[in-house]
């Protein structure tokens, strides 16, 4: 498959080999990333600032998603540091430990597998995101992915599973509308990167505040609104909407505070 149909075919994300690092030798995460950011520059994706962008971006903001037996991580950084779009995978020889994304105590997790984005337009980042968490939540897969040994089968393996949700998108049928119960809003999400990144780690934290079990709903995906990995799963962009439903003593305040919270943008964060 040539250059010339990398992300031709709608919002499809296309992987190669050239992009794939296996086994990835690395003794930190720090090491881990500047292999793969070197890689992702030497093949013409990304400018050099993309190295200390992605490293800088991963204190600040952890990108470690524990997923049992093999965890990942899922760096990315701003548009600015990208040329074309592209994700590099790097399946690690011996785990290396990230920090769990959302998570205020910094918690480590160790992780056996990277893939990293290089999104060039910022209104795309979601889109790829959702892409990765169709692959993410699957242990069974992720289990077989990290133990093939075969680079064009892990080639195989990723475009199958990381376009599968596009086309079943396609082809589903518009969802009817539910009447809202007591404890149960609609919003709609308004912040340029969507429920992603800094907004969703907002989203958690303040969620986490709370005692009330609250349930996210986007489209047919649902989830614990206080778990990161969920929330990310929900894909939701700029301009999606999302119900929250909440159950318990402080239901509703849970409720109206996440409502300021997407409301307010977020706060402006970026």
């Amino acid at each position: 498959m040539g250059r010339e149909k990398r992300n031709s075919m709608d919002q499809e994300l296309w992987f190669f080999e050239e992009n794939l690092i296996m086994p990835l030798q690395a003794d930190t995460k720090e090491e881990a990333l500047t292999k793969l950011g070197t890689l992702l520059l030497h093949n013409g994706y990304v400018k050099e600032s993309f190295i200390p962008a992605i490293l800088a971006r991963e204190v600040e903001y952890a990108t470690g998603l524990p997923t049992g037996e093999i965890s990942v991580a899922i760096p990315h950084t701003d548009a600015i540091h990208v040329s074309r779009q592209a994700v590099a995978v790097g399946i690690l020889e011996n785990p290396v430990q990230f920090c769990i994304m959302g998570d205020p105590d910094n918690t480590p997790v160790n992780v056996n597998i990277i893939f990293m984005l290089a999104v060039p337009d910022k209104d795309k980042v979601m889109v790829m995101l959702q892409q990765l968490m169709d692959i993410i939540p699957d242990k069974n897969y992720l289990s077989a992915l990290g133990s093939t040994k075969d680079r064009a089968k892990i080639v195989e393996m990723l475009n199958e599973k990381l376009n599968a949700g596009v086309r079943a998108e396609r082809n589903a049928k518009p969802e009817e509308e539910t009447k809202p119960t007591v404890n149960e809003i609609t919003l709609t999400i308004t912040h340029p990167v969507g429920l992603h990144a800094r907004p969703a780690t907002l989203f958690v934290r303040t969620a986490a505040q709370f005692k009330s079990a609250i349930t996210i709903k986007h489209g047919e995906m649902k989830g614990n609104a206080k778990s990161i990995i969920k929330v990310l799963c929900m894909g939701a962009v700029n301009g999606s909407t999302i119900q929250l439903s909440a159950e318990g003593e402080d239901a509703q305040e849970a409720l109206a505070a996440l409502k300021e919270l997407v409301e307010s943008d977020f706060g402006g964060v970026e």
